[in-house]
């Protein structure tokens, strides 16, 4: 066997074994990363939220949508 090509392989697997560490170590680091950024986020929502009104514990909500309509008559509906 060839000495030139067993190192190779020898530095070949160290190297792979290197850059699969170094990947593993940022994919941590990026996931560490997000998962604050998601914290804060979270953190943030709930304090600009913490005040709104809630429903009552066990009472009724009704919900819907209403329109305001001011009584108009037309202009040939007049009356003396």
């Amino acid at each position: 066997m060839n000495p030139v090509g067993l190192l190779q392989r020898i530095l070949g697997a160290v190297l792979g074994i290197a850059l699969f560490v170094a990947a593993f170590v940022f994919a941590s680091v990026l996931l560490a990363v997000v998962a604050v950024l998601a914290l804060l986020v979270w953190a943030w929502l709930w304090w600009r939220t913490r005040n709104l009104p809630r429903p009552p514990r066990g009472g009724v909500v009704i919900e819907g949508e209403y329109r305001v309509e001011s009584e108009r008559r037309p202009i040939d509906d007049r009356r003396p």
